[in-house]
């Protein structure tokens, strides 16, 4: 059975579980009597649907671990980010020093 069979199959009987709800929900609320036959999904659905629950959690773990950082690596490009950004500030803080004795000894 190919999997877009098994997909469609399963999508089938979760949409009639749907309507059967929706039918109950409807009798319930005009006061009628539910109906008898209330169709469930087969004992083949089921497993299907665990089956689905399975690969999409090893899809995620794969996607996770594709994203996933080393906490060292992590740390050290904090810690670079820090050293760039403090010679940024003191370089900038030296600049306005100079420009600032640059414009009082100039202007006397």
């Amino acid at each position: 059975m190919s999997e877009r069979l098994k997909d469609l199959q399963r999508q089938r009987a979760l949409a009639q579980e749907q309507l059967a709800w929706l039918e109950r929900e409807i009798a319930r609320e005009s006061g009628d009597q539910p109906p008898t036959a209330v169709s469930t999904p087969s004992a083949a659905a089921r497993p299907l649907a665990a089956a689905d629950r399975a690969r999409a959690e090893a899809d995620a773990e794969a996607v996770l671990a594709q994203y996933k950082n080393d906490p060292q690596t992590l740390q050290s490009s904090v810690k670079r980010g820090c050293y760039l950004y403090f010679l940024a500030a003191l370089a900038l803080f030296g600049l306005g020093i100079f420009a600032l004795y640059f414009f009082t000894v100039r202007r006397h």
